[in-house]
């Protein structure tokens, strides 16, 4: 659905606006103001041209009505509190103390509440880096204090709004954040909670009801961001959204939402292991079946850096290219196990390198090589194209399909001679196995220290039974198996050189610590043979 536009009293023309006929009309000047604001709102409905986030903080300026409302009701209450102070008490009876408690504690309340309605509505509205959304974007960062500057902050929830944004009502659904009152990154929510209250107040003149309708996102770390909607089927569609992307998070009604923001340290966290158990076997299961889609597994991802991985997805390579056209990454090599054949030519791998050297959208540049019997130099096909075409090209290599060759210049590919350690990485032990706790296993002979934290998290989420780590030496050797319910404590193997010969231990420790071990082991920041390790013979 395309997004609606309007110019109609653009910031901060509308201010002004309201502030000449507040001037020249004072009260009188309130429903006209409200009636163009509505006007705007149904022209503009979510901010497009300057930006969702900023529009949203300088709708606040709409508090200052409120906030003139509100020190006016102050100011007769107080005014009537000192009337009464200046009254002869002598006759005064209970209700006349009982109303002159009311004004004078009534209008220091309406006072307060009027000046802090002011307040945030100056903050929001002309000072967006210290507005209440600025600072719930930043609370869903890793590293709050060092946030980039609210420019940033905002673009980065605008773009993905902006791409792929859903809106019901005022909350916007995107594939990273959500939008509404305040923002809420979709990775971190763990309750997803509508609220459906009818409130119904006896007065002198009758009874008067009211609704109060609210969409709450409660974070993983139990701050809750609730929206004011005004129509139930528009909250309930931007629940149901929500929930289609975390479904793992916790779901319900007013008096739920209270107890799940009650619960205790032990409670939140068994809660925790759950979710994240739960997210990361529908992460495989989704890799699994992406896995199963993409046919088999005969592709290797290499990075600039040297990373290589087996376990090559389509939304994998999409995301390190990515991370490239961002200036992330400057490059990749996708090497099929066999040479893929097309246009009577055999090609042995797919480079690509983003060029933005020039102005404008980034360009990609694809190198084939072509398979050739020997030698330090071979042929090979370049083409330079926009992202876009480059997704289709890689996309058809995953499937091993040679691109069409029609634009492609032919071009001399030099081959640097291959080192000793290059040699020697030809006969790296180097094996992950991974059994899930379904039983269901995987083995892989190339892999990346990313690879082995997923598998530490799965350890101690209870994804994962076993997790067996053969290092590319093929003597250091770690295996880490769960616990059970009679015994939570996962069981730790590991190897240690000592002199001419290869030492085994074990040890008991709790799935933290053995997640620990399990990253740091291959990298050298652990050697078993502590107090709490056990020497064992293994037999030959």
């Amino acid at each position: 659905m395309k997004e609606k536009k309007g110019f109609f009293l653009r910031w901060p023309w509308n201010v002004v606006v309201y502030v000449a006929l507040f001037a020249a009309l004072r009260l009188f000047a309130v429903p006209i103001i409200l009636i163009l604001m509505a006007v705007q709102r149904k022209n503009n409905p979510h901010g497009v041209e300057e930006g969702y986030c900023l529009s949203r903080t300088r709708k606040r300026i709409t508090w200052l009505l409120w906030a003139l409302l509100v020190l006016f009701l102050s100011a007769a209450m107080l005014c009537l509190f000192l009337v009464g102070l200046k009254q002869d008490r002598t006759y005064f009876e209970t209700m006349d103390y009982v109303t002159l408690a009311v004004s004078g504690i009534g209008g220091l309340l309406f006072l307060i509440g009027g000046l802090y309605l002011a307040y945030a509505a100056i903050r929001d509205s002309f000072f967006p880096a210290k507005s209440a959304l600025a600072k719930s974007i930043r609370n869903q960062l890793p590293y709050p204090e060092e946030a980039p500057p609210v420019e940033e902050l905002f673009a980065m929830v605008d773009h993905d709004l902006k791409e792929n944004g859903r809106w019901f009502g005022p909350v916007g659904v995107g594939r990273e954040w959500v939008l509404g009152d305040g923002a809420s990154k979709i990775e971190r929510i763990r309750g997803i909670f509508i609220i459906n209250e009818i409130h119904r107040h006896h007065t002198q003149t009758g009874t008067r009801t009211s609704r109060n309708m609210e969409l709450v996102l409660v974070d993983d770390c139990g701050r809750r961001n609730g929206t004011t909607f005004q129509n139930l089927k528009e909250l309930e569609a931007a629940a149901d959204c929500v929930a289609l992307r975390v479904p793992e998070a916790r779901r319900g009604s007013g008096s739920q939402c209270s107890s799940f923001l009650a619960m205790d340290d032990s409670e939140r966290e068994a809660f925790e292991r759950d979710f994240r158990q739960r997210r990361n076997l529908r992460a495989s299961e989704d890799a699994r079946r992406e896995s199963l889609h993409s046919g088999p597994q005969d592709m290797i991802l290499k990075r600039q850096d040297g990373e290589v991985t087996s376990r090559v997805t389509p939304s994998l390579v999409a995301d390190v290219l990515k991370r490239c056209l961002e200036g992330r990454e400057s490059g990749f090599e996708l090497t099929p196990t066999r040479p893929v054949e097309g246009g009577g030519r055999s090609f042995r791998s797919l480079n690509c390198f983003v060029r933005a050297e020039h102005p404008g959208e980034p360009q990609v540049l694809l190198v084939l090589e072509e398979a050739s019997p020997g030698g330090e130099e071979h042929l090979g096909l370049a083409l330079t194209a926009p992202p876009r075409r480059a997704e289709e090209i890689l996309e058809g290599w995953l499937r091993r399909e040679a691109p069409d060759l029609k634009d492609w210049d032919l071009r001399r590919v030099y081959a640097a001679p291959q080192s000793s350690q290059d040699q020697g990485a030809k006969q790296s032990h180097a094996k992950l196995s991974l059994v899930y706790a379904s039983g269901a296993a995987e083995n892989h002979t190339t892999f990346t220290k990313e690879d082995v934290q997923l598998a530490a998290e799965g350890i101690a989420d209870g994804t994962y039974q076993i997790v067996d780590l053969i290092h590319a030496s093929g003597y250091l050797w770690i295996r880490v198996t769960a616990g059970d319910q009679t015994d939570g404590r996962c069981t730790v193997e590991a190897t240690k050189p000592e002199g001419p010969e290869l030492g085994f231990y074990m040890a008991k420790m709790p799935p933290r610590e053995a997640a620990a071990w399990l990253t740091g082991y291959p990298l050298g920041q652990f050697l078993p043979g502590g107090r709490d390790w056990k020497r064992v013979k293994k037999s030959k």
